[in-house]
């Protein structure tokens, strides 16, 4: 067997402890639950504020971690058996009253005025209807599609944190603050079991199913086709535009041979397949 690696207590305290909270569980597989998180959130500041407001909120990061204590003052929302709590910078909120007063948003200084009772009004708006989307996240990485809890219900007391995000927030190139986020125990378990169900499982040994995994097709979906007289298409101008109509469905073609009609849907502003059924 090999001899156990004695560690002098300088290197020792550059080492990351581990967490028994931790162990066991598939926290490896916490990544993919940040990539979902950040697409809602980008879709959050593109629709919520990016558009409203002309502006151009964007993620510089996106960490997680173990909750440690602080004195912030969060704010907690239920959302059925979940409770999520959120806190936003002073700066961050500030940016954002600015936008709507008609005032350009700048980065958050050292000399702040007064909390005001605006602030926390904004504050709490934007936590209902942020929060909904890290419920969201969570909810779709599981296997079963999961009815959503509803609007969320403020609590007038804190929750007991179990685990932590923070999302550094920027408007152009000047940074605005950090939003955090913190899930309670009842939250991360579902977020851990349904991550648990995003293991990749092992190939079969049969040629058939080495051969299923390879093999890659490409398709083309056909939206719409449209007929034009010679003359119409001759008189045609850099501007014009074609009165058309969307089908509600769409061909999806390989190798431009027909193969299935697919219902054509919106999904947070993007055109979408859904439905799909052989032609036959």
């Amino acid at each position: 067997m090999p001899k156990a690696k004695i560690v002098a207590p300088q290197e020792g305290a550059r080492l990351q402890a581990l967490d028994l909270r931790t162990l066991g569980r598939p926290t490896h597989l916490l990544p993919l639950f940040a990539r979902a998180l950040r697409q809602e959130l980008d879709d959050f500041l593109e629709r919520e504020l990016n558009r409203r407001y002309h502006a151009g909120f964007r993620i510089d990061a996106l960490r997680q971690q173990l909750p440690a204590g602080d004195e912030l003052r969060w704010q907690w929302h239920a959302l059925g058996e979940w409770q999520l709590g959120s806190h936003f910078d002073r700066g961050l909120l500030l940016g954002i009253l600015d936008y709507r007063f008609g005032a350009r948003a700048a980065a958050a200084d050292d000399a702040l005025p007064a909390e005001t009772e605006t602030e926390r009004r904004l504050g709490r708006t934007l936590a209902e209807r942020l929060l909904p989307r890290l419920a969201r996240a969570i909810r779709q990485l599981g296997s079963a599609p999961q009815p959503d809890a509803g609007a969320p219900e403020f609590m007038g007391f804190p929750a007991q944190a179990a685990w932590q995000l923070e999302v550094d927030l920027s408007d152009g190139g000047a940074r605005l603050g950090t939003l955090r986020l913190r899930l309670n125990a009842t939250a991360f378990d579902s977020l851990l079991q349904n991550l648990s169900g995003q293991r990749p499982r092992l190939l079969g040994t049969s040629d058939c199913a080495n051969f299923a995994e390879r093999l890659r097709i490409r398709l083309d979906a056909r939206l719409l086709e449209q007929e034009l007289p010679l003359g119409a298409v001759l008189d045609l101008r850099p501007g014009s535009v074609l009165p058309v109509s969307m089908q509600p469905r769409a061909e999806v073609c390989a190798q431009r041979s027909p193969l299935f009609n697919a219902q054509v849907v919106e999904r947070q502003g993007k055109l979408c397949l859904a439905g799909f059924a052989d032609i036959e």
